[in-house]
């Protein structure tokens, strides 16, 4: 066909200068008619635009040009795509310069090109193809706008002290979609026509402000800390060693920089506790009952090191600082700012909750023995849920204790021996706690009863049992406080009242020639709970007879 045309246009040029001037006129002519429209056969992707005027020429492109924008494009970044519309990526085209090359379709440098493009374009079309090319701002405003735009913060380094080394943090930069790598991508995966249907981004890098080298250089400097420190409190000497240094430290940024501290929240306890034992205990308050008006005077107040304000830490660290060849005399502040004051008062010791007496005769050498276990007993102070043994307290009753031979119950015989007579004191502290509502860890009741005291409601001591001790079973404190006279003995028990007590009743039966006392005792608390129990109490026939009736050995 091409050869066909070829030779007719040949033949044209070869025939008489009438026909020249005929195609010329038909050339010029329609030139000046289509001077303002896309030359004729001229196609946009596809799409016939040869004839169409500007506006509908732009019309046409927009058209083409929306199509293609709509088109979806997947950024495949790594462990993520995101699928968005070229348009929405900030892919453009240039509607003024694709127009403006479908309008110069077939012109031509000269006169006889352009000729030649005009009679060509009667026989052969030419089609255009669409060019895109990447809005940065657009592209920017998208990312900025996307919520998977951050994948990862900087994790800045540090590293902290333990016994054995550092846990350290190595840096991990952050990861974030940059606008300019994606128009980067972009930019290298576009082709004429059409945008691309995908293309690879790379995550953008967040580096962290501190660099490895700045870690390794900190904990270096951290290392150079952790060494042996000598210490002093109240003049005694201790070593703290390298491990506990080294677990008072941090690696904090410091104007912008990285640099190993020691932290106050570690360096006071670990010091209190390193040093416990250097410091002192309280000592125990003393009480007095004048009147039933009880007093106190507090005991030596407690000190821990170390003092507050003091600037411990700074201490610490300017020891490190210079090697730990120097001593450091560490303050102590008390443990109590009140000395203890407060605590006391808190023991809710303020009146008698329990109280009982017993009497006996005048100046008997069993009397001299009541007066010293009451003396030594006097003051003594239970905490809440203690127990107080006489014998863990008292230990033997000797010559040296101050007791001296008297009369007691031995194997069911009366016998002189030395602490006799303090079993009066033991019934009569059993009383006053019976009523008191305290509890019983340990108590027994004598082998033979003896009508100075109720009966079956007493107990008896000896070394290292039986034994009587008794349950602080309240919230407050308990001060067991004692008196005498030439002729009797009371203990009293001070507290805040607890228990509502009542003696509910009582009952007896026989064990062979033995006889049982089982008396009831009924406790209130403040809440209206009630508590029923018992204290039992076991009496032989007679002295030197056991429950069979038969009859003891005398010791």
């Amino acid at each position: 066909m091409r050869r066909l045309v070829r030779s007719l246009v040949i033949a044209i040029f070869s025939v008489p200068p009438l026909v020249v001037l005929l195609v010329g006129g038909a050339y010029i002519v329609d030139r000046a008619v289509t001077d303002a429209e896309v030359p004729r056969n001229v196609t946009l992707e596809g799409r016939a635009i040869g004839g169409l005027g500007a506006a509908d020429l732009e019309r046409a492109i927009d058209g083409i040009g929306a199509d293609r924008l709509a088109e979806d494009i997947e950024l495949h970044l790594p462990g993520l795509t995101i699928t968005a519309g070229a348009g929405e990526l900030g892919l453009r085209y240039d509607r003024e310069a694709i127009a403006a090359a479908a309008m110069r379709v077939g012109s031509g440098p000269g006169v006889v090109d352009d000729f030649r493009s005009w009679v060509r374009s009667w026989y052969e079309g030419e089609d255009l193809e669409m060019e895109f090319f990447v809005d940065p701002s657009a592209t920017r405003t998208f990312v900025e706008s996307h919520p998977d735009r951050l994948r990862s913060v900087p994790i800045e380094p540090t590293f902290t002290g333990v016994v054995g080394g550092f846990e350290v943090q190595r840096p991990v930069p952050g990861q974030y979609l940059d606008h300019r790598l994606v128009v980067r991508a972009l930019e290298a995966a576009l082709a004429p026509s059409h945008p691309p249907d995908a293309v690879d981004v790379a995550w953008g890098v967040e580096p962290t402000d501190i660099s490895d080298l700045q870690l390794d250089a900190a904990i270096a400097a951290a290392q150079r800390l952790a060494v042996p420190l000598r210490v002093a409190v109240n003049d005694h000497p201790a070593v703290i060693g390298a491990g506990s240094v080294r677990a008072w430290i941090d690696g904090v940024v410091s104007g912008g920089t990285l640099v190993p501290v020691f932290v106050p929240e570690r360096v006071e306890p670990s010091l209190e506790r390193l040093l416990a034992p250097l410091t002192s205990e309280p000592g125990p308050p003393t009480f007095d009952v004048v009147d039933g008006e009880v007093s106190f005077e507090l005991g030596t107040p407690a000190y821990r090191c170390c003092a507050a304000d003091a600037g411990i830490t700074e201490l610490m660290y300017d020891a490190a600082a210079s090697g730990g060849l120097e001593t450091v005399e560490l303050p102590v502040r008390l443990a109590e700012p009140d000395g203890g004051r407060a605590r006391v008062e808190s023991l809710g010791i303020e009146e008698v909750v329990g109280e009982f007496t017993t009497r006996h005769r005048c100046c008997q050498s069993r009397v001299s023995n009541i007066h010293r276990i009451a003396d030594l007993v006097r003051g003594q102070m239970l905490e809440p849920g203690e127990v107080f043994s006489i014998n863990e307290f008292i230990g033997p009753r000797t010559r040296e204790k101050g007791f001296v031979a008297a009369g007691t119950i031995s194997q069911g015989h009366f016998v002189d021996d030395v602490g006799g007579g303090i079993s009066q004191f033991a019934t009569t502290m059993f009383n006053a706690a019976f009523l008191a509502g305290l509890d019983f860890d340990a108590y027994r009741s004598h082998t033979i009863y003896i009508s100075r005291y109720p009966y079956g409601r007493e107990a008896t001591l000896s070394f290292p049992a039986p034994d009587l001790a008794v349950v602080n079973n309240t919230p407050y404190g308990l001060l067991i406080w004692t008196s005498y006279t030439d002729t009797s003995i009371t203990v009293q028990f001070y507290s805040t009242k607890y228990w509502d007590v009542a003696e509910s009743g009582q009952s007896s039966f026989r064990i062979g020639a033995c006889t049982r006392v089982n008396t009831f005792r009924t406790r209130t608390a403040p809440d209206g709970t009630t508590l029923d129990d018992m204290v039992i109490a076991t009496y032989r026939p007679a002295e030197g007879l056991d429950c069979n009736g038969r009859a003891i050995p005398r010791p």
